[in-house]
């Protein structure tokens, strides 16, 4: 299994993080960060034992466009597998999309809700490869994956697949014998398009084309549209009406005198005007007589 690290703070070399590195990584991914990412070591060790070469693993990657860093994303002949490593202990339920712990008969919702966190990284890495060009990939598996051995789950039909930490090698094993969905060419490609996706051509810009006139001939030419009424006196008639009375030349400048009078305001208006000044000189009168008011009485206080 190739694996593709890209964890944050942590020494790639080494492995170990430093106390510095360690406070801005909690301060920037929660309290749980730290944790989680020592369990994801002992997941990779289980799976790296059973799946070969044709497998590429993922890990905290954020492929660019979406604003999330995704713990395991294994792709490989089978599929694109979304996968969320929990360091959790206890007694858990998993029931169609709700999340909690069980203590004796009791059921508690926790939050985080790792089945619809794990779920909807899932379905966004789907959409992100769609949007690539890969419509032939009408699903992405989401798989929640317990890295210690005391974690235990009461499985009803929950909407991902469990798997604990005494099942993690069947679960490899299952993918090697899984039916192959990906060719080799299309695991790497799909593997550099979650890394690098290519950047969309930018748009050219459009040609702009120059209307060439063309002259209307004379029999298609409308006629006079007006025609009098029998009886209607044609000294009555608009001026446009008339064949031989030339229509204004309008393709010249425009002289002020063809400039319609900008209208006055009406009466409502000076009306509603005349009210507001009214008011506002009453506020001020009235601001005026407390200010005078106060100082006047300041005045008197310190008479004798």
């Amino acid at each position: 299994m190739k694996i593709i690290d890209q964890t944050p703070f942590f020494n790639n070399e080494t492995g170990q993080i430093s106390m510095l590195d360690r406070g801005r990584a909690m301060m920037k991914n929660g309290t749980t960060w730290i944790t989680e990412t020592m369990a994801q070591r002992e997941v990779m060790s289980v799976l790296g034992k059973v799946l070969d070469r044709n497998y590429n693993l993922l890990r905290n990657v954020s492929p660019p466009g979406l604003d999330a860093s995704f713990p395991f994303i294994l792709v490989g002949p089978p599929g694109v597998f979304v996968m969320y490593v929990t360091p959790l202990t206890g007694m858990f339920r998993a029931k169609g999309d709700q999340w909690g712990t069980i203590s004796g008969s009791t059921f508690k919702n926790e939050k985080p809700n790792l089945l619809t966190r794990t779920e909807r990284m899932a379905r966004a890495v789907q959409v992100f490869l769609q949007r690539q060009g890969y419509s032939a990939i009408t699903s992405v598996d989401a798989v929640l994956l317990c890295s210690d051995p005391s974690f235990n789950v009461d499985s009803i039909r929950p909407i991902i697949r469990v798997v604990l930490r005494d099942a993690l090698e069947r679960f490899a094993i299952s993918l090697m014998q899984a039916r192959v969905v990906l060719n080799p060419q299309a695991v790497e490609d799909i593997t550099d398009r979650l890394l690098n996706p290519p950047q969309p051509a930018p748009p050219q810009p459009a040609e702009t084309l120059t209307p060439t006139p063309t002259q209307v001939p004379v029999s298609d030419q409308v006629e006079n549209p007006y025609a009098p009424a029998p009886g209607f006196p044609e000294s009555l008639a608009p001026a446009w009406a008339n064949e031989s009375t030339p229509l204004p030349d309008n393709s010249g400048p425009v002289t002020p005198s063809q400039v319609p009078p900008r209208q006055g305001m009406n009466k409502k208006q000076w009306v509603v005007l005349i009210v507001i000044f009214v008011f506002w000189c009453l506020l001020i009168s009235v601001f005026l007589f407390l200010v005078v008011k106060d100082q006047w009485s300041y005045i008197l206080s310190l008479l004798p």
